[in-house]
């Protein structure tokens, strides 16, 4: 650490929290703070109305109909029940480079921690590496050294009275941020099938596994359904939060063909077999299997693919796949 802050140019400054580490390093992170108490249960009532049943009370609902419905908005255009899901995230870990992206959603809200205020005072050791420059190369060091540069000198500054809404001008965007990020489900995958996109930088994939976690595990019980016979919705979670075809994953498997085509879109890895199995008619569902080649010997062990499977991990945690 560079140096700690003994002088402030504003009054409303103050030395900005240590981002929270996971498992020793920084990275992306969504902490689940707040969503739609039932939330499949809401989806249930509006599925209901589509067919003329008035709910009055979701407890009249059953988890049949809540996992029913549920299944049901994904084979009619018709989103709206999705947006009856609100969910509150707490994102950490995650650059400003990446919130200059995350704040084009216009349909969601957000509050940022903001570095007018906020003194980054380990800045350097809470700027990572990004994911192609390995520990302990040459590039690695030019980074670091940049990176060490930049914190002495905004220290100093900051030290020496010049308010942090000026100094902040040194900081890199890669500089590590946090906040609040208030969204429905429709819009988050929405969100989600572009940003899981080989076409998106490879921090939004590492938030999207965070998101998803952070849902799965959501199972605060509501003050007031305390005492009732209510037995919470961690289950209901847990199945929204699942990444399927249909929801995790990139735009390509909800519509089925690639949708980056332009002179200016990057390559893919896994676009030329999403071509393949678009002129197949293959749904994304089953692209995981791939399409085998009829076999002529009807003893042949190996399996020879017309089509090769698509593998999540392949798109999902290769920073490289769109190089």
């Amino acid at each position: 650490m560079s140096g700690e802050v003994v002088k402030w140019g504003d009054d409303a400054q103050y030395v900005s929290e240590p981002i929270k580490k996971k498992d020793g390093r920084i990275v992306p992170q969504a902490f689940m703070l707040w969503g739609t108490p039932d939330p499949l249960g809401a989806v249930a009532a509006v599925g209901r109305m589509f067919k003329g049943i008035p709910t009055y009370d979701l407890a009249d609902i059953t988890d049949d109909e809540r996992r029913l419905y549920w299944e049901e908005t994904f084979k009619s255009h018709l989103r709206a029940p999705h947006e009856f899901i609100q969910l509150h995230f707490f994102v950490e870990g995650v650059s400003r480079s990446h919130t200059h992206q995350m704040v084009r959603q216009r349909t969601a809200t957000f509050a940022q921690e903001s570095l007018r205020f906020a003194v980054k005072s380990d800045l350097a050791n809470e700027i990572p590496l990004p994911p192609s420059i390995a520990e302990g190369t040459g590039a690695a060091k030019v980074w670091k050294d940049i990176m060490w540069g930049i914190d002495e000198a905004y220290t100093k500054l900051v030290n020496s009275g010049i308010p942090a809404e000026d100094a902040r001008g040194l900081l890199p965007h890669a500089t590590t941020t946090r906040l609040h990020w208030r969204t429905n489900l429709n819009d988050l995958l929405h969100h989600a099938g572009n940003r899981l996109c080989t076409q998106a930088q490879f921090e939004w994939r590492i938030l999207m596994i965070s998101v998803m976690k952070a849902m799965r595990e959501y199972n605060t019980v509501p003050a007031h359904k305390q005492l009732s016979n209510w037995l919470g919705d961690a289950w209901q979670w847990e199945l929204i939060a699942q990444p399927t075809p249909q929801t995790f994953a990139p735009i390509c498997y909800h519509t089925g063909k690639c949708e980056f085509r332009a002179v200016f879109d990057r390559p893919c890895s896994i676009r030329d077999r999403v071509d393949a199995y678009a002129a197949h008619g293959q749904p994304s569902s089953l692209w995981g299997e791939g399409i085998k080649k009829p076999r002529r010997d009807m003893n042949q062990e190996t399996v020879e693919y017309e089509v090769e499977p698509i593998r999540y991990e392949e798109w999902l945690m290769n920073p490289d796949a769109a190089r």
